[in-house]
């Protein structure tokens, strides 16, 4: 069973209180509640018991927030956790309302993804290889990206995306000489995350038909 190491008051809220398990922030109770069940450190408490203080206590407060947070726009569940660190949220309440929400099936990875590839493609057109890069800042996983990617932005699609975006471009750069036309284009495309390969396909497609 985990041992209560320490319990301190917080700063902000001093009527509630840390509750710290084996050197870790666990989750916190208000004064009454901490009271009520006779806490003290170096006392061990078993897990239900944990879990029963943070749903009586803490576990609903704190979901309110996510389903905020969450309220924004999909979240990846490195992007819940990294809120909850943030919020200074115990690593016992933490773990619950990750439960809570996969229970609920509010936590998707490839459901955020493909909500992510979407956006990069239609309203903020971005190159395969940055939203990869992105992606992966998110938490999701590497081989749930690489399948997407293949799944739904093949080499061709990324193509195709890159001839619209310099299609866009010619009509604001049409009268460039055509040496500095094709570096304002590449550099474009390139910060964009387009891979090198598909930047020079593309170009030398749109610029074949002018």
């Amino acid at each position: 069973m985990p041992i209560i190491t320490a319990i301190k008051p917080q700063k902000r809220k001093e009527e509630r209180f840390n509750l710290f398990l084996d050197g870790k922030f666990a989750f916190s109770l208000p004064a009454e509640a901490l009271a009520k069940a006779g806490l003290h450190p170096d006392q061990e408490i078993p897990q239900t018991k944990v879990e029963e203080l943070i749903r009586e206590s803490e576990l609903a407060l704190v979901f309110d927030k996510v389903l905020k947070f969450l309220s924004f726009r999909p979240r990846s569940e490195f992007e819940i956790k990294e809120y909850l660190l943030k919020k200074n949220v115990g690593e016992e309440t933490r773990k619950l309302v990750i439960v809570k929400l996969k229970q609920l099936k509010l936590i998707d990875d490839e459901a955020f993804a493909r909500w992510w590839l979407e956006q990069r493609s239609v309203f903020r057109p971005t190159g395969a290889r940055l939203v990869k890069y992105e992606l992966r800042r998110k938490g999701v996983a590497e081989e749930t990206v690489s399948s997407l990617l293949a799944e739904t932005r093949p080499r061709a699609a990324d193509a195709l995306l890159a001839e619209k975006l310099i299609q866009k471009k010619l009509a604001r750069l049409k009268n460039l000489p055509e040496k500095e036309l094709k570096q304002k284009l590449y550099a474009s495309l390139s910060q964009k995350g387009f891979a090198f390969e598909v930047i020079e396909e593309a170009v030398a497609k749109i610029l074949k038909k002018r």
